[in-house]
């Protein structure tokens, strides 16, 4: 799957990890060496913007949400790209969310509770793993327009 929006990921000895190689092969997450990070870039049609800089003791976050509207089928796609380590035995996430238009917004840490993006939880024997709690955000929205249902009946 091509988008216009793919990584590439930059070694500590300037080599580099294309999503997308030359010959149109691509390279999958896994590929990627995240021992050896430098730079993990995300470029859209070609031009670079975003890069994260890695320290030591750093580990990748990268994940692709994507939405479907139920009503349209129309797509749209989020690019999560950050960092988790633990610092001083607390897990510490700096998480930015790309969105397709390019735009680029900072959230730190996961919170629970965001509707629009599924948390990323690190654990230490198993890595990284998704959690999604989207449910609980729509249920509560539509016990909310029930709720207001009931008591207009009510009136």
């Amino acid at each position: 799957m091509h988008t216009n929006i793919q990584w590439k990921a930059v070694y500590d000895d300037g080599k580099e990890l294309p999503q997308v190689n030359e010959d149109g092969s691509e390279n999958k997450y896994p590929d990627i060496d995240r021992s050896k990070l430098a730079f993990f870039e995300i470029y859209k049609e070609e031009k670079l913007i975003f890069r994260l800089h890695f320290q030591e003791g750093r580990r990748l976050i990268y994940r692709r949400r994507v939405s479907v509207n139920a009503m349209t089928k129309e797509t749209h796609a989020i690019y999560l790209v950050g960092w988790q380590a633990i610092v001083g035995g607390r897990n510490v996430q700096d998480i930015a969310y790309i969105f397709e238009d390019g735009h680029v917004e900072l959230a730190g840490q996961w919170k629970e509770g965001r509707v629009f993006y599924a948390p990323i939880l690190i654990n230490e024997e198993k890595g990284p793993q998704l959690k999604v709690s989207l449910w609980k955000p729509l249920l509560d929205f539509l016990k909310m327009i029930l709720k207001g249902v009931a008591s207009k009946a009510g009136d």
